[in-house]
C-alpha cells in the first residue's frame, strides 16, 4: 500500500488508475490510429478477464429461490 496525500491506495488500484487514464488519453487523441498503439491495445484487451459476476449472482439467486 502507498499513502498519497493521506489516502491509502493499493498497488492494484494505482495500476488500474494508470491504465484508465492512459486509455482515456489514447481515446481522446490521434494515437488511436497508430499501429503500435493498436497492437498494445489489442494485447491489453486480450488480457482482460472474462466477466462472470452476473453468472455468480444468478446462481445465488437460484439457490435462494429454491
Amino acid at each position: 500500500m502507498l499513502t498519497i496525500l493521506g489516502i491509502k491506495l493499493s498497488y492494484e488500484t494505482l495500476v488500474f488508475l494508470g491504465l484508465f487514464l492512459g486509455s482515456e488519453l489514447i481515446g481522446a487523441s490521434k494515437l488511436r490510429d497508430n499501429s503500435v498503439v493498436q497492437l498494445i491495445l489489442s494485447g491489453i484487451n486480450a488480457l482482460k478477464p472474462l466477466r462472470r459476476e452476473d453468472d455468480q449472482i444468478n446462481k445465488i439467486k437460484q439457490i435462494f429461490k429454491d
